[in-house]
C-alpha cells in the first residue's frame, strides 16, 4: 500500500454465521404464534425497523413475546459457544492487518454483543475501532456508522473498503463514499445495488484476494 487505507467489517452474516440462525429462530417462534408468511416477513426486517415491519404485517400482536421466543431458540441453538465463524474470517484479518490496513467493525448490533460474539471466534484482537448500533447513530442504510468508523480511523471515506453481506449495508457504504465489497449471505444483490459495488465475492476467501 502506498498510502494508509482502512477496511470496515460488518459482523452479522459477514464475520459470524448469525443471520441464518436468527432467521430460523424467528420463523420457529412465528410458527408457534400462528403468524402467517413469517418466512418472508422475517427477511424484510432491519435493526431500526423490525417492530414497524412486524406491526404492519400482523397488526396489534405481542411483538415482545415473539422476540422472547426468538432469543430462547437462539440460545438453544448456539448455547455458550456463540455463533460460528464465517469461512475465511481469521485468514483475511491476518492478511490485511499484516499488510498495514486499519481495521474497524461497523455494525448495527449493540457493542456488548459485538465484542462478546467476536471474542468467541477469537477475532476481537484484530480490531481497535468499534462503531455499533447502540452509539446513537442512524442505522444502515444511513451512512452514519461507516462515516464514524472512517473518522475514528483517521481516514477519508474514499480510502475505506467496506465488507458487507446486506443490501442496506452496501447502500450505507455507497452513501458514505466508500468502496463497498459484497459477500452475500442470505440475500443476493439486487439490480439496484449492482452499480454501487466495488466488488462482489462469493466468500471472504475470495474477498481476501482484493488485498
Amino acid at each position: 500500500m502506498s498510502s494508509k487505507q482502512g477496511i470496515i467489517f460488518d459482523m452479522d452474516g459477514l464475520m459470524i454465521d448469525s443471520e441464518r440462525i436468527i432467521n430460523d429462530a424467528v420463523v420457529r417462534a412465528g410458527h408457534d404464534m400462528g403468524l402467517a408468511d413469517i418466512e418472508h416477513i422475517s427477511l424484510k426486517t432491519s435493526h431500526d425497523h423490525t417492530r414497524e415491519i412486524y406491526r404492519e404485517a400482523y397488526g396489534d400482536f405481542d411483538f415482545e413475546y415473539l422476540m422472547d421466543l426468538k432469543h430462547k431458540y437462539i440460545d438453544e441453538i448456539i448455547g455458550d459457544n456463540g455463533f460460528p465463524p464465517k469461512k475465511g474470517i481469521t485468514e483475511i484479518l491476518e492478511k490485511v492487518t499484516a499488510k498495514g490496513y486499519v481495521t474497524a467493525v461497523g455494525s448495527s448490533t449493540r457493542e456488548w454483543a459485538v465484542k462478546e460474539f467476536l471474542g468467541k471466534i477469537d477475532v476481537l484482537r484484530f480490531f481497535d475501532i468499534f462503531v455499533c448500533g447502540d452509539m446513537g447513530l442512524k442505522s444502515k442504510p444511513a451512512p452514519d456508522i461507516f462515516l464514524a468508523c472512517a473518522d475514528k480511523m483517521g481516514l477519508v471515506p474514499a480510502d475505506c473498503f467496506v465488507l458487507e453481506d446486506s443490501i442496506n449495508g452496501i447502500k450505507a457504504a455507497h452513501a458514505a463514499g466508500m468502496k463497498p465489497v459484497m459477500i452475500p449471505d442470505m440475500i443476493a444483490p439486487t439490480e439496484e445495488i449492482m452499480p454501487m459495488l466495488y466488488a462482489l465475492k462469493p466468500s471472504l476467501v475470495e474477498a481476501a484476494e482484493l488485498f
